[in-house]
């Protein structure tokens, strides 16, 4: 008869560090991004200022767009990004960098959390013209979101969904040489999929973003 015995073996992280520089093996180290002096906004208010954590979820989400070059041209990625558990809420992508892309990615965040779930929310975002827009000021009113923009010429202020765009690129994105359109459409599910669901992370008590979230209700 077969006996199979399973070993279990804990290290700690300086351990791990240890054998990584042994076996030379090392993480991709993404850029740090200049810091910018703050200059107010004359019309909307900043609910954020730099403060990104939050007690529960939908307390505090941040939206962005970046870019993603393919073979056939750019590709526009729209993302909303919890800061509670750091869980990517809605994602779309475009060939066009326009409002509906904004638009159609909030909504589809809308219709996912109940509104007695977000109540109070606040919808974090730089000075780009879609965010300041009147039909994106709109939106969010007549679903009780309050709107909250980043002081002018600093990227620091919507860091949270900047360090995901970072991470996307780097881990996935820049790996690839040619990408096509739908190519990167599939990188990026497959990236967000793994990244909400599979990638544990230590700031989240070494929980992935829904593994912790659902503690929240629980």
């Amino acid at each position: 008869m077969n006996i199979k015995t399973i070993y279990q073996i804990k290290l700690t992280n300086s351990m791990i560090y240890r054998y990584m520089k042994i076996l030379d093996i090392s993480s991709i180290i993404r850029k740090k991004k200049k810091k910018y002096s703050k200059v107010k906004h004359h019309s909307i208010p900043n609910l954020i200022k730099r403060d990104f954590n939050a007690t529960h979820p939908n307390q505090k989400w941040s939206i962005d767009i970046t870019y993603i070059h393919t073979i056939s041209g750019v590709e526009y990625l729209c993302c909303i990004k919890d800061m509670y558990d750091k869980s990517i809420i809605s994602y779309n992508q475009s060939r066009f960098i326009d409002n509906e892309l904004v638009i159609t990615t909030v909504k589809q965040a809308i219709s996912k959390v109940a509104y007695k779930q977000r109540k109070g929310l606040i919808l974090h975002s730089d000075q780009g013209t879609h965010f300041t827009c009147k039909l994106y000021g709109l939106l969010l009113k007549n679903n009780k979101i309050k709107r909250s923009v980043s002081f002018k010429g600093s990227c620091v202020d919507n860091v949270p969904i900047e360090s995901f765009f970072s991470s996307l690129k780097t881990e996935c994105i820049y790996l690839y040489t040619q990408i096509t359109r739908e190519l990167s459409k599939t990188l990026v599910h497959n990236y967000i999929y793994e990244y909400n669901h599979i990638r544990l992370q230590e700031q989240l008590k070494e929980l992935s973003p829904i593994q912790y979230r659902l503690q929240f209700s629980h």
